[in-house]
């Protein structure tokens, strides 16, 4: 594990935590969840900008994901 985080050093001065070097979509940086939640997290963020195709899809899966976690899952 020597080394692994040199690029911290170098371009943070030890200041940065390597979350903060990760590049990504806006909704994903230093984000953990299900599929449902990062759906639900970039419709949130981003849904008033995206096009009308790509929203539509976004909502199906929405609604797929919904159904199958209330139908399934350990809180039953």
């Amino acid at each position: 594990m020597f080394g692994v985080y040199d690029n911290v050093g170098i371009l943070g001065g030890f200041k940065m935590h390597p979350k903060d070097l990760i590049v990504g979509p806006k909704w994903l940086r230093g984000w953990r969840g299900n599929e449902l939640q990062r759906c639900l997290r970039k419709k949130r963020m981003v849904g008033d900008r995206m096009f009308v195709d790509d929203y539509h899809k976004l909502s199906k899966r929405i609604r797929f994901l919904y159904r199958r976690f209330n139908r399934t899952g350990k809180h039953r």
